[in-house]
């Protein structure tokens, strides 16, 4: 179509992300959204539409790093098979049960879990998920509240520390001070002060703190959380969780559950996939260069291989399985993961149909380059939000926009300084979308790792993320017009969070009518 395809190109993530809450059936939402898409890129024709959406979902499966975090998926599932199989997540529960005596504890554990396994979001998830799940099925705490942990601690804390995603973003910088004719600035120099711009990522880690130390719930979460507390249900009737253990791979063997068959094949996964980032990203001579020259996709599938051969030597080893049970738990296994794989295919189709329909582009047109700078870091924080959202992707929004933000700021302002502060607000707002949007794999996998219902871990986590976003809003703007950096800014916006968590909270506990009584248990 001449010109593109104008404001046509918000309807295929709009299609799948509408009907993925109002059918709460994702694989035939995400479908259908690519089948819209493809129907628009065909003229019109049905029949091309259907042929490219096929071509589309093959073309996911066979790409190269896809086809490798579709194997790592399903080899975790593998893995957890085992950990679960040979008594290690019954141990872990034993254990916890004489440590862990409150849901306070458990929520904070998991949230100090999900900061220190920072380097990397899809380790982070599948780590903190097996080791609190049972914990947390213990001391009833919703699969939601777990699986907005995984989700708000996992990507958020992979921007701020040593992980893979740190060199895709200072390349990403670099690509911006490029396009804005900016030189003799160290692109890591300008990363290291976009940190304290990152807002919103700042603002969902301690927002998590905040709630799991409070019990401060409002909108669907309370209501989850009351259910969890008063019914004694993790999961609500008619859910659907990304991967029930318990009910896919029945009671685990009759053997003492000893916590060596927990953890072990986790520090396996930790140790390999460590050296995997090293030793696909050699050479290097510091570790932001093997970081940069390392294939985290690689990295993760060997750590998960590593941990299910570490299952299956420890089940044949101590004898708790013959060879034939063994196969039969390693099989079981991939097929807890099959549903997500699936969901995971159809979200990449979705972000290849919106590139193919140059979604961020028509967004970008949007903006315009003759706004003040005073509304430049709010305007572009929103754009972020939305095409995150509309996408699924941290990364691809990041590589949209950060070669439009830098050189925008720097036109405006002519102030080398903006690079950071823009680098910052992108990758708030690309990280937003990483934490409401149904087709992001982000999302997925906090799904998959916390044993929820999908759509229920999006509709719960959606309001909290939405206050965080709210919070970073108003503190970019404040930032535009008057100047003041981040040592206002965070405390300030610290402050403004923690009151909309108690007048949130007070108003939602009145509104459904979860008194003071139930909400201390909470």
């Amino acid at each position: 179509m001449e010109g593109g395809y104008g404001i046509l190109t918000l309807l295929p993530p709009l299609v799948a992300i509408v009907l993925c809450f109002v059918t709460k059936r994702v694989l035939i939402s995400l479908f259908l959204g690519v089948l819209t898409g493809g129907i628009i890129l065909g003229g019109g024709n049905p029949f091309a539409g259907i042929e490219y959406s096929l071509d589309t979902i093959v073309g996911s499966i066979t790409d190269e790093w896809n086809a490798r975090l579709l194997l790592f998926n399903l080899l975790m599932g593998a893995g957890v098979a085992f950990i679960w199989k040979l008594g290690g997540s019954k141990a872990l529960t034993e254990w916890a049960r004489k440590r862990i005596k409150s849901r306070r504890a458990a929520g904070v554990g998991a949230w100090l879990l999900g900061i220190i396994v920072f380097f990397n979001d899809y380790v982070n998830a599948a780590i903190v998920g097996n080791v609190f799940r049972d914990v947390c099925e213990e001391e009833r705490i919703s699969t939601e509240r777990l699986s907005y942990i995984l989700d708000s601690t996992a990507a958020p804390v992979a921007t701020f520390f040593i992980s893979d995603w740190i060199a895709f973003q200072i390349s990403m910088i670099q690509s911006g001070m490029d396009a804005a004719g900016i030189a003799n600035v160290s692109a890591f120099e300008t990363y290291i002060k976009s940190i304290p711009f990152n807002l919103y990522c700042i603002f969902a880690v301690i927002f998590v703190g905040m709630l799991v130390i409070t019990g401060k719930d409002y909108g669907p979460m309370l209501k989850a959380e009351h259910r969890a507390v008063t019914e004694g249900k993790i999961v609500r009737d008619g859910a659907q969780p990304m991967m029930d253990v318990g009910y896919e791979l029945g009671e685990p063997k009759e053997v003492k559950p000893m916590l060596m068959t927990f953890f072990l094949p986790l520090i396996v996964l930790v140790g390999v996939t460590l050296f995997g980032f090293w030793w696909t990203g050699r050479p290097g001579e510091n570790i932001m260069e093997i970081l940069g020259n390392s294939d985290p996709a690689k990295a993760l599938l060997w750590g998960a291989f590593a941990m299910t051969i570490t299952g299956i030597i420890m089940s044949l080893s101590q004898k708790i399985m013959d060879l034939k049970e063994t196969m039969d738990t390693f099989l079981e296994g991939l097929k807890l993961m099959l549903l997500a794989c699936g969901i995971l295919v159809l979200a990449w189709s979705l972000g290849t149909v919106t590139g193919d329909m140059k979604l961020a582009d028509y967004i970008i047109t949007l903006i315009g380059d003759s706004m003040p700078f005073g509304l430049l870091p709010l305007i572009i924080f929103a754009f972020g939000m939305l095409i995150s959202f509309a996408t699924g992707t941290s990364w691809g929004t990041m590589t949209i926009l950060t070669p439009i933000a830098i050189p925008l700021a720097y036109k405006i302002t002519g102030d080398v300084t903006t690079a950071s502060v823009m680098a910052g607000v992108v990758f708030s707002g690309a990280i937003f979308g990483d934490h409401c949007s149904p087709i992001s794999d982000t999302t997925v996998l906090a799904s998959i790792f916390s044993g929820a219902d999908h759509i229920d871990h999006v509709s719960t986590q959606i309001p909290y993320a939405v206050t965080a976003a709210g919070v970073a809003l108003v503190m970019y703007l404040l930032y535009g017009i008057t100047g003041v950096g981040p040592v206002i800014l965070i405390p300030l916006g610290i402050l403004l969070l923690f009151g909309l968590m108690y007048v949130l909270s007070n108003h939602y506990s009145n509104k459904y009518g979860i008194h003071s009584r139930t909400k201390k248990a909470i």
